[in-house]
């Protein structure tokens, strides 16, 4: 049997648990927020799986009339940062536009002489944008 304190301990452990694992699920967002995480996690898939075509498609409609798909690709393709992984960490939006977090992990092709590769992990943040009840991204270049 539980004395008062351990009770006590044990009830605000608990309370901890249920209140972490409420942030985690973000039951709050709304559709309209959802649909736009939803769409930032496929972009994110396609960019892992290199199907440049399908990444492209989530671009902003500015961004695909200033860059041509070929253009995309070429300029994904020769990067020199590779990208590993990737994981929702949350976001924060309004009616017309979202900030989406991910955890990157990623790896740098000769970043500096003598190293060949350097591998990493980073918290990035991307801009989307609602227009004509769809969610792009917007990136910052």
């Amino acid at each position: 049997m539980m004395n008062r304190s351990q009770f006590s301990t044990f009830a605000l452990a608990l309370s901890a648990t249920l209140l972490l694992a409420a942030c985690a699920t973000t039951p709050g967002a709304s559709s309209s927020e959802k649909k736009a995480v939803k769409r930032a996690e496929a972009r994110w898939e396609a960019v892992l799986a290199k199907d440049y075509a399908s990444a492209y498609a989530f671009y902003s409609p500015g961004y695909r009339s200033a860059v041509s798909p070929v253009d995309f690709e070429i300029a994904m393709r020769l990067r020199r940062v590779k990208y590993l992984t990737s994981e929702y960490s949350g976001h924060e939006c309004d009616e017309s536009a979202c900030t989406v977090k991910f955890r990157v992990g990623y790896q740098v092709i000769d970043a500096v002489p003598g190293v060949r590769a350097f591998k990493g992990w980073d918290t990035i943040e991307e801009r989307w944008v609602k227009t004509s009840g769809e969610w792009w991204f917007l990136p910052e270049d």
